[in-house]
């Protein structure tokens, strides 16, 4: 019981980790009509994969979080 909990758990908190650094560096970016992200230090801050960076600021996105931003690899 404890691995599933654990299993599912884990994924949600890497998440917030990600959505957390993503937003940080959003508020970071240097005024523009479309403030960048950038995925490789939202990697590297993180430890995620740039691929779950990625989906997770698109689905934060798609909620309404990181409006007009742009993604930089």
């Amino acid at each position: 019981m404890l691995n599933v909990l654990n299993a599912t758990v884990r994924p949600l908190m890497l998440n917030q980790k990600v959505l957390d650094v993503a937003y940080e560096l959003y508020l970071a970016a240097p005024p523009s009509s479309y403030p960048t992200i950038k995925l490789k230090e939202l990697s590297r801050r993180t430890g995620a994969s740039l691929l779950a960076c990625r989906n997770a600021v698109v689905d934060a996105n798609r909620h309404g979080r990181f409006p007009q931003c742009e993604l930089e690899t």
